[in-house]
């Protein structure tokens, strides 16, 4: 009798077992399908939200340079418009053309001031930008072009206490490229490389700045007759790059060592590199080494590239290009921003093949991408270029909707 009550409780007890587990398996077979994963993206408070101001957009020469107060009233304006729109950076052209917009040891003032160059004038132009980002609580980064001097070969134009101007007269032209596009201080120039650095200390001994940002201008030609007493020079002293792979190592031993000055002045202080949108041009044309400076610490902190193409862009779609730089290899203390392309908000772009007409034809390219941007690894904001794009009146009427769709994915 005993025998039998156990045999039938273990019967229960494994009919019960085969109940649950067919329950068990009709029930995950019915279970919704998880969503693919969505990389995680920042905060809308630890998000960058930044828009350029170039050179021409500080400009004074229509004022012959003006007064304090004429700067004053601009930069102001320019503050509060960022604000009142949602942005929280600012970044500031201080040095375009190895000419300052602030008084300078080693670079002459601005020609974008008075309309010459060297020409003082008697107030602190980037000082009171500063400032008047700061009491709208912007982040400012100090951006500098480190090796364009000038877009001819006019040395007329250059003043007489231009660095570039005096080593051309000494000659001393190992520390110059000078090239059909124009003329740029020599990246395998140690002393170039010196007096760039030392100007980066410069402004952060003078200013309280939030980073140093650096575009896209590296070697000007992928001619390399430019530069070949130069890398005669290197293979003389026992060198054994290629001309290409030297050229690189050049740029990279340059921003290796800036970043190394920035961190030594202030280690808040962050170094972003704002490359063009191209991979590929970078290291094959501008010998700008953007893969290893992403995945190698000791080179930047926020890689910016310049994706100023459409979603129909017919060689560099917005898409998959945008996908290209989120998926390098980055090192844990690199961040990614987008620059996007305000300037083209209702102009046809002439070099996109197929998507000419794209900013044309729609008013939420920019909404579009920024929501895109924020779906991908390694993303911690945006810069827009430029600022005239987007708040000067005569802006268009394509780029009055493309800011409005654009601010309502800002939240």
């Amino acid at each position: 009798m005993r025998k039998r009550m156990i045999l039938a409780v273990l019967f229960i007890v494994a009919a019960a077992g085969a109940v649950y587990f067919f329950l068990r398996q009709d029930t995950e077979m019915k279970m919704p399908q998880e969503p693919p994963s969505v990389p995680q993206t920042v905060s809308a408070g630890e998000e960058v939200r930044a828009v350029w101001v170039n050179y021409n957009e500080l400009s004074m020469k229509s004022l012959g340079g003006g007064t304090a107060a004429d700067f004053k009233s601009k930069a102001e304006e320019m503050c509060r418009n960022l604000r009142e729109s949602g942005m929280n950076t600012v970044i500031v052209h201080v040095r375009p053309f190895c000419d300052a917009f602030y008084e300078s040891a080693l670079f002459p003032w601005s020609v974008y001031l008075t309309g010459i160059q060297g020409q003082a004038v008697d107030y602190d132009p980037f000082g009171i930008f500063l400032t008047a980002a700061k009491a709208q609580n912007l982040s400012v980064q100090a951006w500098i072009n480190p090796y364009r001097v000038l877009l001819s070969s006019e040395w007329e134009k250059l003043s007489e206490n231009h660095p570039a101007k005096q080593w051309y007269e000494a000659g001393k032209l190992d520390n110059l490229l000078l090239t059909e596009e124009g003329i740029y201080l020599n990246p395998a120039s140690v002393e170039a490389q010196t007096l760039i650095i030392n100007g980066v200390r410069e402004i952060l001994l003078k200013y309280e700045v939030d980073a140093i940002h650096m575009d896209d201008y590296f070697y000007p030609t992928a001619d390399l007759s430019a530069d070949a007493a130069s890398y005669a020079a290197y293979l003389a002293a026992g060198g054994k790059l290629s001309q290409e792979n030297w050229r690189r190592e050049n740029v990279s031993t340059f921003v290796s060592a800036l970043y190394a000055a920035v961190k030594a002045q202030n280690p808040q202080v962050q170094l972003v590199i704002s490359p063009g949108g191209d991979i590929r041009k970078n290291r094959d044309g501008l010998y700008a080494d953007i893969e290893r400076w992403a995945r190698e610490p000791g080179f930047l902190d926020v890689l910016m590239p310049q994706l100023y193409y459409g979603f129909e862009n017919a060689a560099k779609p917005f898409e998959s290009t945008a996908a290209e730089w989120a998926n390098l290899r980055f090192a844990p203390s690199v961040s990614l921003c987008f620059g996007l392309a305000a300037y083209k908000c209702g102009k046809e772009d002439v070099h996109a093949g197929t998507g000419t007409l794209e900013w044309t034809q729609n008013t939420d390219i920019l909404a579009r991408q920024l929501t895109l941007c924020r779906t991908l690894p390694h993303y911690s904001g945006f810069a827009l270029y430029t600022y005239s794009s987007i708040y000067m009146s005569d802006s268009g009427e394509i780029m009055k909707k493309e800011w409005k769709n654009f601010r309502n994915v800002l939240q």
